[in-house]
């Protein structure tokens, strides 16, 4: 396997993913606080959490599943309500954590 094939294991992949949202959420909310930055690195690190690349095929975590749909209608109401709800971060960074993992899947799978 190539270097390039290994740097984009899905697996591998998610789980930096499910690092780089916890480490964001530590940074957007205690050192540099951004409500954008703050839902954008939690719906990252729930959506790459959601699915398990580890075995030949992918397994979506049901529960992951109700809290990414929570956090994406909490910042809806949010939104509505006039109380700083983030819906374009909230839809970015799931974007960002089911994609990128599923995408590295799908180049895996066609190589």
């Amino acid at each position: 396997m190539s270097w390039l094939g290994a740097l984009l294991a899905p697996d591998r992949l998610a789980r930096t993913l499910v690092y780089a949202g916890i480490a964001g959420f530590i940074w957007f909310f205690f050192l540099q606080p951004s409500p954008f930055g703050s839902t954008l690195a939690v719906t990252t690190l729930v959506g790459a959490g959601m699915v398990q690349y580890s075995s030949d095929r992918p397994f979506v975590i049901p529960l992951y599943i109700y809290l990414l749909a929570a956090l994406l209608l909490l910042q809806g109401v949010g939104l509505v309500l006039g109380v700083g709800g983030q819906p374009g971060a909230a839809l970015l960074g799931s974007a960002l954590g089911l994609g990128l993992p599923y995408l590295a899947y799908r180049l895996r799978r066609s190589a």
